[in-house]
């Protein structure tokens, strides 16, 4: 096992995200061109790169923000929600990336043992946080293929299911 054994079981026995697999098949390739990834390759507008080098001196820019999100934007948000979705319940957590918060949740609503159902299509990643986690159970539901919407109509029958 060399220096893998230093790791978590759970980490070892995770998939490597496909990506990585991806870019092994690709490797050397000469003639193909890799659609896998959905990255940029330009340069945000002149403005904004601007504006980064105006705000990397201020004294601010290099301190811990709040941990949920920039009050401001978590309070805009909060507004939103309530004035055009009628949500008044709501609250609101903004962070670097949608990983960042998937597996935020995952943390705060699952333990190790635990069975989640996900919906396909889904992110490599989020299945990869289930398993990190320690979700043992991690089932697979239909979707609508015209729609994408999950087919929830079996979930009752699914027992300990988060």
């Amino acid at each position: 096992m060399g220096s893998f054994a230093k790791l978590a079981k759970r980490c070892v026995e995770t998939e490597a995200p496909v990506m990585v697999k991806i870019q092994e098949l690709l490797r050397g390739a000469t003639d193909v061109m890799s659609l896998a990834q959905g990255i940029v390759y330009w340069q945000p507008p002149e403005a904004a790169l601007n504006k980064v080098k105006e705000i990397v001196w201020e004294p601010a820019t290099s301190k811990y923000g709040a941990d949920d999100g920039l009050p401001e934007l978590r309070e805009a948000l909060l507004e939103k929600l309530r004035r055009e979705n009628k949500l008044t319940k709501s609250s609101v957590m903004v962070t670097a990336g949608a990983n960042q918060a998937f597996v935020n949740l995952v943390l705060t609503l699952c333990d190790a043992g635990d069975s989640v159902v996900m919906f396909a299509p889904y992110y490599f990643n989020s299945f990869m946080s289930f398993q990190m986690t320690g979700v043992t159970d991690i089932l697979v539901g239909a979707s609508n293929p015209k729609t994408l919407h999950p087919d929830v109509g079996n979930m009752t029958t699914i027992p300990n299911v988060k």
